[in-house]
């Protein structure tokens, strides 16, 4: 092999070589910081793990002394529902209920009817205690957010809070966070924002047999003589709707503590969910790594540190491309 030619080789090791070593640097040094924030990530995890482990608990434990307290708030709300019912009966006056019975032609239809209207109306308003049983469940859901947004920085997803903050991690949070198994935050997450407290699924079921003597051709009912009036319809009427509203008085006030007590079923069943069972300490790790790989904390320039975290194969592949070059140099030359 000529001088010349040895100079050339020469010239592009000098050229190539500290590149491939800078390189190779770059990568020692990423390596480390890499191994750096997997350990500061697990020495916080462990912290955060055992603070929010304590704050479902201490939570739980709150809510089991008050499990079989009455409602206030509930409490409230029938109490006013009620005197709703009282003075708003929907029953017709006596001349209504007299120019009725001209156009139907029968005492019978007419009082048929009324009973019809009169119980549809007395459901109506208690329709009012939708909302306040809804407050119920809303109050746990906000305790549960709280401490997820104090405690794991999730809040940095979403702007939502209480009922919406639960809504939002139900609908983000992967269906695998570990491969081939379904993720048990999801599903938990998924229960807790589906579950709902209304009228119609918690005390319609319960207190429609007491408002049997407002239906038709029931035993309850409050039958006409033989010789019916618009004066005997109009006594009925308010008969069956006092003995309806006296029954379901009854029945309101003995659940006036089941709010409390759901609400501490669902709250046990969210912490058995997301801290009791079996590997879902590892979803959290891989959850949180998902959200804040970096632990952003930690670091002077978070923003690098994520682009190194997300495209690390780029850094090897530039320095695979400089090494080639100069491997191919060498075989180049002819010693």
């Amino acid at each position: 092999m000529n001088t010349k030619t040895t100079q050339n080789i020469a010239d592009i090791i000098d050229l190539h070589l500290p590149l491939a070593e800078k390189t190779v640097q770059q990568d020692s040094k990423q390596t480390n910081l890499d191994s750096l924030s997997i350990a500061l990530f697990e020495q916080n995890f462990i912290q955060l793990w055992q603070e929010l482990t304590h704050s479902f608990e201490k939570l739980l434990q709150e809510l089991g002394k008050k499990r079989q307290n009455v409602d206030t708030d509930l409490k409230k709300q029938v109490e006013a529902t009620l005197q709703i019912c009282r003075t708003d009966t929907g029953i017709p006056c006596i001349s209504e209920i007299e120019s009725r019975v001209e156009i139907e032609n029968s005492y019978e239809i007419v009082y048929e009817q009324y009973l019809n209207e009169v119980r549809a109306h007395f459901l109506q308003n208690l329709l009012s205690l939708d909302h306040e049983l809804g407050r119920s469940l809303e109050r746990v859901k906000s305790q549960i957010a709280e401490i997820l947004i104090n405690k794991t920085n999730l809040g940095k997803l979403t702007a939502s809070k209480s009922s919406e903050f639960i809504q939002v991690l139900a609908t983000i949070i992967p269906d695998q966070l570990i491969s081939s198994i379904p993720s048990q935050l999801k599903i938990a997450f998924q229960m807790l924002a589906e579950c709902k407290l209304s009228y119609r699924e918690f005390i319609l079921y319960r207190i429609r047999p007491h408002i049997d003597g407002l239906t038709p051709k029931q035993p309850e009912t409050p039958q006409l003589t033989n010789s019916p009036s618009a004066e005997q319809i109009f006594l009925n009427l308010k008969i069956a709707h006092a003995q309806s509203l006296r029954k379901c008085e009854m029945a309101l006030k003995q659940l006036l503590s089941e709010p409390n007590e759901l609400a501490f079923a669902i709250a046990e069943e969210f912490v058995d969910r997301t801290i009791r069972t079996p590997d879902v300490e590892h979803e959290w790790q891989v959850l949180l790594q998902k959200v804040q790989p970096n632990w952003d904390d930690f670091f002077s320039n978070p923003e690098q540190i994520q682009r190194q975290w997300i495209h690390p194969t780029q850094q090897t592949t530039d320095t695979n491309i400089v090494v080639s070059e100069v491997d191919t140099i060498f075989t180049l030359m002819d010693f």
